[in-house]
């Protein structure tokens, strides 16, 4: 019987993918590219929403040679087959197996690509074949860099055929790619890669196979800086080279510095409308005091409470006016 197990030997076997929209496309296009002796190991992140009745693998299964199953705790990484992240648990690797956490969110995502990516750089450094296609926003782009540094090897889509080519591009933009190729380039790639013969372990990727941190080796992650973690308001300090910015508090939560701009730019929106409703409500306080002042004849109350109502009203008009003419600027 062949041992079809992950290799002792520095042989390129750990293929980790990810994506996100448009991944329910151009997987099955993937992997029914491959063969079914393929030896190496493939682990997809997809990012999928929380689900009773998740539904990627039977799509999966219907187009591939290869086994697909969900990834479950303590799976034995096999050659030819194909594990799938399931919904709201990070997937990561561990000597030859494949563990499942509930840790913090990594850029709004659980599972994130960025941990599959950092994890295999972690465990298998030049052994890892780094895949990122067709998705939004950058979960991924620096979990892709992790790998590069260990020795491993990266693709990615070409985003002119990617459905969603923003996070392809935001990996080629960082630099974060050795090849771009069409989803069919990137099988024959998998196909002349695995097996090949052939390890740095970054501080971020430590962190992640551990799953603990200190201060001190936060420190050495990177600068503390003045951005707040939007998720629990804790310091965060960053990582990795200026076109890749990651922001990592001391708790886990993990931002990309567009997904940070793209909280903030939302926190703000909320509250210039919060201001708005304020003054609104507001001018039909002094709207309602100016009535009754009147009612009781005294109009030199009224008169100041109208003006104020007046005052307030305008400030309102032109607060709405000045947000609506923002949001349309940042969405540009």
């Amino acid at each position: 019987m062949i041992d079809r197990s992950l290799s002792t030997t520095t042989a390129r076997d750990v293929i980790a993918i990810g994506c996100s929209a448009g991944g329910v496309e151009m997987l099955p296009q993937l992997l029914h590219a491959l063969p079914r002796d393929l030896p190496a190991s493939i682990t997809i992140v997809q990012h999928l929403a929380a689900t009773p009745d998740p539904f990627l693998v039977p799509i999966l299964e219907r187009s591939s040679s290869l086994p697909v199953a969900w990834a479950e705790q303590g799976t034995k990484l096999l050659y030819g087959h194909v594990y799938v992240a399931p919904p709201d648990s990070h997937t990561m690797f561990a000597d030859g197996h494949l563990v499942l956490s509930s840790a913090p969110r990594e850029n709004h995502a659980r599972p994130s690509i960025d941990k599959l990516f950092r994890s295999a750089a972690a465990n298998h450094g030049e052994r890892t074949i780094g895949v990122l296609l067709t998705g939004m926003l950058d979960d991924g782009v620096s979990g892709l860099h992790a790998i590069r540094q260990a020795g491993g090897t990266t693709l990615v889509q070409d985003p002119d055929e990617a459905p969603y080519p923003d996070l392809p591009c935001a990996a080629l933009l960082a630099n974060a790619a050795d090849r771009v190729l069409p989803i069919l380039g990137i099988a024959a790639a998998l196909r002349s890669l695995a097996g090949q013969q052939v390890s740095a372990i970054s501080d971020e990727a430590e962190l992640d196979r551990t799953g603990t941190s200190t201060p001190e080796r936060m420190r050495l992650l990177g600068p503390q800086t003045s951005v707040m973690c939007p998720d629990c308001s804790g310091p965060m300090r960053a990582l990795g080279e200026p076109s890749t910015w990651q922001f990592r508090c001391h708790l886990g939560h993990a931002h990309a510095a567009r997904d940070l701009l793209a909280r903030q730019d939302r926190d703000v929106e909320r509250a210039l409308w919060s201001a708005v409703r304020s003054l609104d409500e507001r001018a039909s306080t002094l709207e309602t005091m100016a009535s009754d002042a009147t009612q009781l004849s005294r109009s030199q109350i009224a008169e100041v409470y109208a003006k104020r109502a007046h005052e307030a009203r305008t400030q309102a008009v032109l607060a709405r006016k000045f947000l609506v003419d923002l949001v349309a600027s940042t969405t540009q």
